[in-house]
């Protein structure tokens, strides 16, 4: 039988584990239920695949990230490992060719979403396969009072009805109340816990405040480095993109809106060096091991501290030392109050949006049980008088209260991305080709629509060109067929199911939950804008008592920590100070040229001590 040593140079290249890889995969074949709770670019794939590899039968890895499992499942198998992915809507043939596969031998591991184990079908395959490990990664995910909750997770254990099999719960960050869900609802029997700190000694985490972000930026990267600059939307990736191209950096952009082709041609250029600064929204990054990441930036504030860590934690994987850097600006931490703790929905308004979403369907008192409706959103919010923004957050908390369940099932606007490049466009337009009216309005009005898929408004087009709204769809769906754009529809975008009857009583049951659930998102924002203002506190010793990890040293790098190594000693700031008074008075400009910091408070305690006096010739000079 193989060692994990060997299994780990065969496979990966690598001679040694780093700690606990290796003690965590001895509790795993040793059929020992494990927590492991280990920071961002630890390697914790390796851990469930090289304990994988070296027990028989199949690895179950259950994931809520369907591009992590596609990551994961295309990397072994390049391996020549063998390794089935269950994801996108499978047609029910292929389901079963694939679930056939892999209990026939086709496999050592099978990715699965938490939601598509609830199939029954897929669950009679499972009980049949030789199953002898479950992976659960992102297992934070299954606690209410995590920052990700998931529903699907609370029925994960289930699984040890019909698979024997030890079970190894993974995630990045997971505190106390996290890691009893953890232990609790997937039916953990005395499971060893390894937890390591979550803040990374290579790691310099520091706050810049700055009423200039482009240009803070083009000084803070460095040509030969490697670093992804996270922003908060599509729009901005290409745009920041674009101007740090401008100032000599070799830029690529990343978002959700790219084409599968255009989303490789990124990545790979900056998996390869031929670019250096990645420009993207935050779910780029997630299963990317590129070692010499240098610098993680944030443009905008994050939405939780557990999503700083995790996305700052993509920088230094090879131990070298890195930077985690939020920008911020005047106007952040106002903009973050209007568009998060504002927004954030209060027990009141989910009660509204729950009795809203019944009436809107005329649902009686104790009906609508098990009910499926299409529901269009903008309307639904217009109709009522709802925030789309708070709405959303209600739905998000009435699934996870297993109240309704929610499926995006259409779109709320149309669509619009133009595909051919803007010289054959315009030329398409100077012709006079099919469409070319609709085209030059699309073309004038809307500067991103080269770029990334537009929101538009078809009525707004029939207004201004003065034509029927049907002629605008069918002209545009024609433009569509040709490939000249990528049209999209708007329509109804959820599917609802009432999982509970239409109750007035029903929010006694569920309001304390709720409002502990909000109380802890609140408690995560506020933690960010306490984090960004922290004037005093080591970095790193702030986000290990909030993630409650031992309480390590200064890490003497952080921003806070390189201050207060530089500021002068007060009691010598005061002696020179009056030293330099002996001979003349002298102004605060003329004595400020002498030190490195600002003196503005040691001058006022020296006022108030009547050391020194303040004249009416805005000097100071020594008193008496």
């Amino acid at each position: 039988m193989s060692t994990p040593e060997q299994i780990l140079k065969q496979y990966w290249g690598y001679d040694t584990f780093r700690p606990p890889q290796k003690a965590i995969i001895n509790e795993v074949i040793n059929r020992k239920d494990v927590i492991a709770i280990l920071p961002t670019g630890s390697g914790k794939s390796i851990i469930y695949q090289v304990a994988g590899l070296l027990l028989k039968g199949i690895t179950l890895v259950i994931s809520p990230l369907i591009a992590l499992i596609e990551d994961q499942n295309a990397s072994l198998n390049s391996r020549g490992i063998k390794s089935i992915a269950l994801t996108g809507n499978l047609p029910f043939k292929e389901l079963e060719r694939l679930l056939n596969n892999a209990r026939f031998g086709g496999a050592k591991f099978l990715f699965i979403s938490p939601e598509r184990l609830q199939n029954p079908y897929v669950q009679r395959q499972l009980s049949q396969m030789p199953v002898n490990l479950i992976a659960v990664d992102e297992a934070h995910c299954i606690s209410e009072w995590g920052h990700d909750f998931r529903p699907s997770y609370t029925k994960l254990h289930s699984l040890r009805e019909f698979i024997n099999a030890p079970v190894l719960a993974l995630t990045a960050t997971a505190k106390s109340m996290v890691i009893k869900d953890i232990e609790t609802y997937l039916d953990l029997k005395n499971p060893v816990v390894f937890k390591n700190a979550v803040v990374r000694s290579n790691l310099a985490y520091k706050v810049i405040h700055t009423g200039q972000k482009l240009n803070t930026l083009a000084a803070l990267l460095k040509k030969d480095q490697t670093a992804i600059v996270y922003v908060k939307t599509r729009k901005k990736t290409y745009q920041y993109a674009g101007y740090m191209a401008q100032q000599g950096f070799k830029t690529a952009f990343f978002h959700g809106g790219m084409s599968f082709e255009d989303k490789q041609t990124a990545l790979n250029n900056w998996l390869e060096g031929k670019t250096k600064a990645m420009f993207a929204t935050t779910a780029f990054g997630m299963g990317i091991d590129k070692p010499d990441v240098r610098q993680i930036i944030h443009m905008d504030l994050p939405a939780s501290l557990e999503n700083y860590v995790q996305e700052s934690g993509r920088a230094g994987r090879d131990g070298q030392l890195s930077e985690a850097i939020i920008l911020t600006g005047e106007y952040d931490t106002s903009h973050f109050d209007k568009n998060y703790l504002e927004l954030l929905p209060d027990i009141g308004f989910i009660e509204k949006v729950y009795k809203s979403l019944y009436n809107h369907f005329y649902i009686a008192e104790h009906d609508g049980k098990d009910l499926e409706v299409s529901l269009n959103f903008i309307e639904f919010c217009k109709r009522f008088k709802l925030n789309t923004y708070k709405t959303l957050q209600a739905f998000q908390i009435l699934e996870s209260e297993e109240i309704i369940q929610v499926t995006q099932n259409r779109r709320y606007y149309t669509g619009i991305k133009i595909l051919w490049q803007q010289a054959a466009i315009r030329q398409y337009i100077d012709q006079q080709r099919f469409g070319y009216k609709i085209l030059n309005y699309l073309v004038r009005g809307y500067t991103d629509i080269f770029y990334l898929e537009t929101k538009t408004q078809l009525e707004k087009i029939a207004d201004v060109l003065n034509i029927d709204k049907q002629e605008v769809t069918n002209t545009l769906k024609t433009l569509h067929q040709h490939q000249i754009i990528d049209y999209k529809p708007a329509g109804d975008v959820f599917l609802i199911r009432f999982l509970e009857p239409r109750d007035e009583n029903l929010f006694l049951y569920h309001r304390k939950k709720i409002e502990k659930r909000l109380s802890i998102k609140k408690e995560q924002l506020l933690k960010v804008k306490e984090y960004v203002q922290n004037t005093s506190m080591c970095r790193s010793q702030f986000l290990a008592a909030y993630f409650e990890d031992n309480q390590p040293l200064e890490c003497g790098i952080c921003d806070i920590c390189l201050q207060q190594k530089n500021k002068p000693n007060k009691t010598e700031t005061i002696i020179k100070i009056l030293e330099l008074l002996q001979d003349s008075c002298l102004s605060k400009h003329e004595l400020s040229k002498h030190f490195s910091t600002s003196i503005d408070k040691t001058l006022d305690f020296l006022l108030e001590q009547n050391k020194i006096i303040f004249t009416t010739q805005f000097k100071y000079c020594l008193a008496g």
